[in-house]
């Protein structure tokens, strides 16, 4: 699924026991893009933030694992904090990413229920939205 805000373009997979996106990873990817956005004017563009928490509203109370910067956001839903991340980014480019290249999901220690991402919109995209507001 994909869907945008005014700050932020998300894309999600679909949760391998919902079937559907988790609407509580949707509610945290937002809140991390909010907290992002509010941080921009006060932090470095090399600014990041990581962790793990438990999704608030899971079904399946899921811890995920979650990755911020100016310019991208992951959330890694189903795995903790011992999931290395180099393979989780690996397996979301493959997914994700136009120019991923392929990725054996079995060389994961710890494989994602689903992932969701953010990325910032271009000040050009918040324009044309304006304008085409009009």
């Amino acid at each position: 699924m994909m869907w945008t805000d005014t700050t932020h373009f998300y894309a999600a997979t679909d949760c391998k026991y919902l079937g559907r996106p988790c609407p509580a990873a949707e509610r945290m990817i937002g809140k991390l893009a909010e907290a992002m956005n509010k941080a921009k004017p006060l932090t470095q563009e090399d600014f990041e933030i990581t962790g793990t928490t438990a999704l608030d509203g899971c079904p399946r109370n899921c811890p995920a694992q979650f990755v911020a910067s100016h310019d991208r956001i992951r959330l890694f839903c189903g795995v903790g904090e011992d999931a290395p991340r180099e393979g989780l980014d690996r397996f979301a480019d493959a997914i994700l990413n136009r120019d991923g290249t392929g990725f054996a999901a079995s060389k994961l220690d710890a494989r994602p229920c689903a992932l969701m991402e953010a990325l910032p919109k271009t000040a050009e995209a918040r324009q044309a939205e304006q304008m085409m507001a009009f």
